[in-house]
């Protein structure tokens, strides 16, 4: 495991700079652009599900509420894939040698699959607009996602020292920051986000009415939970809960650690709460960020959506 991951964290130098770039969009060196490329004659069906975020954006606690939701709440019935080959996004190969694609393996899978991806909406296979299979999108306040990232990025054991956070900084506010700039990212669902088969949510949304989401998410996913289901999923979708079901998915299975951290390493679950950023963030790089991202949204009703929610950017 170690042989494969120095090349992600050893070096700010490779971090900022090196990756593959495809459609003018740059990737991490596990996203390749051949890959890229298969994706578009990906089979997709009709009774998949689609998870698209931004990178820390909720991922895993998302993934989580579908899966409680698709069983009304009870984790013990919760049928999970360890294969370590497709616990990637849809985009990703996986070690030992980022050779095996992860829509290879889901594509041998049985239905129905929950397909993960951090693809803007124009790079994910064509037949999700055509056959039109249930697709989530989760986004989150930019300021947080890149907190967020940055401690993700730090948290890796062989990191050769804590990245500097004014040049991870200048990373995630440049065009060359993985999977696009963030504001690209979110617009490129929101133009969807009237689609039947589209379901556009904020973490922040999530943090301030969980009930309401998790309702509004299974009549998308036209699932009938119960009152007692709902209050099961909540329980078990808590950052408690989670903790404890990922403890016990890591004790109990020998690929446990591939499903609840990122290359069987650091923790996906981390703070899991809103404003995390201002821990880094100095004043001037607050108003470059909100600067830059309102300009982005301007005009595009997302930046109203936020603000109705009452999370400024």
């Amino acid at each position: 495991m170690e042989e494969d991951l120095p090349e992600i964290v050893s070096s700010t130098q490779i971090l900022m700079e090196r990756g593959n770039e495809y459609n003018g969009i740059r990737f991490p060196f596990f996203v390749q652009p051949k890959v890229l490329e298969q994706l578009k004659a990906f089979e997709v069906r009709k009774g998949d599900v689609i998870l698209a975020t931004y990178p820390k954006c909720g991922t895993h606690w998302m993934r989580e509420i579908i899966l409680l939701t698709q069983q009304d709440g009870h984790v013990d019935k919760i049928k999970r894939d360890l294969d370590p080959a497709v616990q990637g996004g849809l985009s990703f190969t996986m070690s030992p040698d980022f050779k095996y694609s992860v829509a290879e393996a889901l594509a041998n899978q049985p239905s129905p699959r929950m397909c993960l991806t951090h693809l803007p909406a124009k790079l994910l296979p064509p037949e999700v607009w055509i056959k039109k299979p249930k697709l989530v999108y989760l986004t989150r306040n930019p300021k947080d996602a890149c907190s967020s990232a940055y401690r993700f990025i730090n948290a890796f054991r062989i990191n050769n020292g804590p990245l500097p956070w004014d040049m991870f900084f200048k990373y995630f506010t440049s065009k060359k920051v993985w999977f696009g700039p963030w504001s690209d990212h979110a617009l490129s669902y929101w133009e969807h986000r009237n689609d039947g088969h589209v379901f556009f949510v904020t973490f922040e949304e999530m943090k301030q009415d969980i009930r309401s989401v998790v309702r509004r998410l299974a009549q998308f996913l036209e699932i009938s939970i119960t009152p007692e289901g709902l209050e099961r999923i909540i329980k078990h979708s808590s950052l408690k809960g989670m903790r404890r079901t990922f403890a016990q998915i890591e004790e109990e299975n020998e690929n446990g650690k591939f499903y609840t951290r990122a290359f069987g390493e650091v923790p996906f679950i981390q703070k899991g709460v809103i404003g995390s950023w201002r821990a880094e963030f100095t004043e001037k790089q607050r108003e470059k960020i909100d600067t830059t991202v309102k300009e982005k949204l301007a005009g595009t009703g997302l930046n109203a959506y936020y603000n109705l929610l009452g999370s400024r950017l």
